[in-house]
């Protein structure tokens, strides 16, 4: 097994920070997007930008999902208004919708406790550190293709509170995460992401049947027959073989080798920016990023 990236720690805990955002205003905006007769959708693409909506835009960040499922959702947000059909086979967002998304994600974001309710963190400190990369990723060099950071949906303003802009930056950490795996993952499934989630979800479990994918991952948009000719497909090309469970699969020696060397490209992608903070401002972040995270899950515990 591949050693491990020597920052791997730091999305571990900036991911861990971003779930402690997500527990807090999901809800939030779940609710608001009810009440206000906003689609939810609006929030969750929004990460995929709020421009214009197509399966090919939406499949560059996201070329896991059923695709029919894209297609059933933007039907139905045209008839409603929230975006308009274009002759490029894509759809305009309008205003409203935009106007929408930003109203119910801004519901969720009142939801984060105030500054000072975390005062043991320098929160501007670390909201400097984070920017700084977010910075010097824009100012990268490709690979990775910079398609969801600078696509993605914001909100967070000049005269935002210091949690709010720290969320937003993580997002656009996330979103790079996701460019850089892939850049490095893409060019072994092309257009076949389904197959490329079977040798994952093997790989995290040991072993997986399609049944389970499909319940796992109904999310997804995918059938159980689906998932079965995914998982045929990843044992055709040498990255599954069967396991002595009938329909049941398990990594081979190749898949394993070929997920470590996926996860190493995507570490080297997505950690080359960080070179733009010394090691002692690196500590510094992640000690941070530690204290915030605790300090979100015990405002949650005493409320």
């Amino acid at each position: 097994m591949a050693e491990p990236h020597a920052l791997t720690k730091y999305w571990q805990v900036i991911y861990s920070v971003i779930q402690e955002f997500w527990s807090i205003t999901e809800p939030a905006i779940e609710e608001a997007a009810i009440r206000n007769d906003i689609p939810v959708e609006l929030y969750y693409y929004g990460e995929l930008g709020l421009d214009h909506f197509s399966v090919e835009n939406f499949q560059k960040r996201d070329p896991f999902s059923n695709p029919e499922q894209f297609e059933k959702l933007f039907a139905s947000l045209d008839v409603k208004g929230w975006i308009e059909p274009q002759q490029d086979e894509r759809y305009k967002v309008t205003e409203m919708a935009r106007s929408g998304a930003t109203y119910i994600i801004m519901s969720g974001d009142a939801k984060l406790p105030p500054d000072e309710a975390l005062p043991e963190i320098d929160l501007e400190r670390l909201k400097s550190l984070v920017k700084q990369i977010v910075l010097a990723n824009d100012a990268a060099s490709e690979p990775p293709e910079k398609w969801a950071i600078l696509h993605r949906f914001r909100v967070a303003k000049k005269n935002s509170p210091v949690l709010v802009k720290i969320r937003e930056y993580l997002m656009d950490l996330f979103a790079y995460r996701d460019d850089s795996h892939l850049a490095a993952a893409r060019p072994h499934f092309n257009e076949a992401g389904i197959v490329w989630l079977a040798l994952g979800a093997a790989s995290d479990a040991g072993s997986i049947n399609a049944a389970k994918m499909a319940e796992s991952m109904s999310f997804r948009g995918y059938e159980v027959n689906d998932h079965e000719v995914a998982l045929q497909a990843a044992k055709e090309i040498g990255w599954l073989e069967e396991t002595d469970v009938p329909g049941s699969f398990r990594p081979t020696q190749k898949g394993r080798e070929l997920r470590e060397q996926v996860e190493a490209q995507t570490d080297e992608y997505f950690y080359r920016p960080w070179s733009v903070l010394p090691q002692e401002d690196l500590d510094e972040l992640y000690d941070l990023l530690l204290k915030l995270r605790e300090g979100l899950r015990e405002l949650r515990r005493i409320k």
